[in-house]
């Protein structure tokens, strides 16, 4: 995706960046792995391989496969679109970076909204900016991580914009009602059912990250890896 080579080349200026890519789209796959098939790991150039499994499982297997040397940071995104709030719980990239978390290597999630949300196609998309900002506050962004319990992970959203207001961490993330619907088809043996996503509402107040995004800031939140017991 051009989220991720953009993300790659902005970090190549300063760092040596390793990656493990899904070898196609894994949109809202959470945390889910492989466990009973093996998976192909293709070398598209020097230090950039794909994956035939998850975002959790590129992280597995850029940790643990030995084809890498030790990593510093798991950086997963640029995710196309936002992923604020209840989005955490289905996405691929946040599941990206808790796994870097469980393993006790600072992991940061980076997704990009644009004002036109689902309408606006993936060339619209600045990612040039959200990109620098990762690398701009790298250190920062490690430091707001913890590799010791209670283990956190950090999530980054940003709107597509020419220029950020500035960086805010939130206090709370945002409720949202995606307008789900199931439609049936009938078949033989009983249904088809087929997922049909609406038009999401929002809620949060003023001090969520879907707000400060939309703002003009960049939305910083420190996730818990683990559950946390209430």
């Amino acid at each position: 995706s051009r989220g991720l080579k953009t993300l790659v080349s902005v970090l190549s200026e300063r760092h040596r960046v390793f990656v493990m890519a899904p070898s196609s789209n894994r949109s809202a796959v959470s945390h889910c792995i492989k466990m009973n098939e093996p998976l192909e790991l293709v070398r598209i150039s020097d230090d950039f391989y794909t994956c035939s499994g998850f975002p959790a499982d590129c992280v597995i297997n850029g940790l643990k496969s030995g084809i890498f040397p030790k990593i510093d940071v798991v950086v997963a995104g640029i995710n196309y679109g936002a992923n604020i709030g209840t989005d955490i719980i289905y996405s691929g990239t946040c599941g990206a970076a808790r796994q870097g978390s469980l393993y006790k290597v600072p992991s940061i999630a980076v997704s990009l909204e644009h004002p036109k949300a689902w309408e606006a196609k993936e060339e619209e998309y600045n990612f040039e900016n959200l990109a620098r900002f990762v690398l701009e506050n790298l250190e920062a962004l490690v430091g707001l991580s913890s590799t010791e319990s209670p283990l956190t992970f950090i999530n980054v959203n940003g709107i597509s914009c020419q220029e950020y207001k500035g960086m805010k961490i939130v206090k709370q993330i945002a409720e949202r009602d995606y307008g789900d619907q199931v439609k049936l088809e009938k078949t033989e043996k009983g249904y088809k059912s087929h997922f049909i996503m609406g038009r999401s509402q929002t809620y949060g107040g003023d001090l969520c990250d879907y707000r400060i995004s939309e703002d003009g800031y960049v939305a910083v939140a420190v996730m818990a890896t683990l559950p946390v017991c209430v």
